[in-house]
């Protein structure tokens, strides 16, 4: 008997998939490493040295420019001193409100008396001077007014002249007298005598060379004794 299809008692073999070679599964990529803390912490002081690098250049820049608008140091201009080549120094500039580094000193504050001559004619009357000297490290508050002045003239024991005694509305004058600085005051005597409360005096000081002395006084400091003549 014939026999139709294929000969063989097994199964017939289907065919096999084919495979599709765009449909393969690709691998999935591998996430990317974290930065260390330690790259963190560098790229942080990266960027705070080019924000003081920034801010520094900001500052330097408004240096500059406050020179040229005069208000600072580059603005100033040095000075010369009149026929000189070389510049002068200039003054220090004090603060205002500064207070004192060191108290007065009135052991500093001197006072002297002197004449504008040693000897003077029968027609010339002396000019007699006070002149008061702080020799201390710090400035002081001294009143120079003519209410602490007194020029007295004597020879030997005799009190010839006395300033205070005819006195003319004293006043008082206060002024700060820095280290070193001198305030000084003239006064002309008219080579007569005068006596407490301005009282009359007739008499007249003698001339022919007589010998006078002056000691000026300003409040409690008085000054050393100057002898003078009268021809």
């Amino acid at each position: 008997m014939g026999t139709t299809g294929k000969q063989g008692g097994g199964k017939a073999k289907s065919p096999a998939p084919k495979r599709n070679p765009t449909s393969s599964t690709k691998s999935a990529p591998s996430p990317k490493p974290r930065a260390s803390s330690k790259v963190y912490r560098r790229r942080r002081l990266v960027a705070l040295v080019l924000v003081l690098l920034f801010v520094a250049g900001l500052a330097t820049g408004g240096i500059y420019l406050a020179g040229l608008f005069g208000m600072g140091p580059a603005a100033r201009p040095e000075t010369q001193q009149a026929g000189s080549g070389a510049p002068a120094k200039p003054k220090a500039e004090g603060n205002a409100g500064t207070k004192p580094s060191a108290v007065c000193d009135e052991s500093g504050i001197q006072v002297t008396a002197g004449t504008d001559k040693p000897a003077y004619g029968p027609d010339e009357n002396p000019v007699l001077t006070l002149r008061v000297t702080n020799t201390g490290a710090a400035p002081c508050d001294i009143n120079v007014g003519t209410s602490q002045m007194e020029y007295v003239i004597t020879s030997g024991d005799d009190i010839i002249f006395n300033s205070r005694n005819c006195q003319l509305d004293p006043n008082d004058l206060v002024k700060n007298l820095a280290p070193g600085a001198s305030e000084t005051a003239n006064f002309i005597w008219k080579v007569k005598r005068n006596a407490p409360d301005c009282a009359p005096v007739v008499s007249e000081p003698g001339r022919g060379g007589a010998t006078y002395v002056l000691v000026a006084t300003l409040g409690k400091w008085s000054s050393e004794r100057v002898p003078f003549t009268l021809q």
